[in-house]
């Protein structure tokens, strides 16, 4: 039986200066709490890592970014 993951969220910023891009993945751990301390931050990278993957989630559709969210979390 396979086990439902959960829906993350993620943003991101790309930079002029490369080195100061981002971007981070969560779970919503505690939806009735404000931003930021309703998330669990489970992944998130900087500088060039982060503007390789900012290129494929903006290649992506809504669902698929989804999908490819959950497979850099979990595998």
């Amino acid at each position: 039986m396979s086990i439902e993951k959960p829906d993350l969220e993620y943003d991101y910023s790309w930079e002029e200066n490369e080195n100061e891009s981002w971007l981070w993945i969560a779970e919503v751990t505690e939806p009735g709490l404000p931003e930021p301390h309703c998330y669990s931050y489970v992944f998130s990278v900087r500088g060039q890592e982060a503007i390789d993957l900012i290129e494929v989630f903006n290649s992506l559709s809504g669902v698929e970014a989804q999908e490819y969210a959950k497979k850099l979390v979990y595998g």
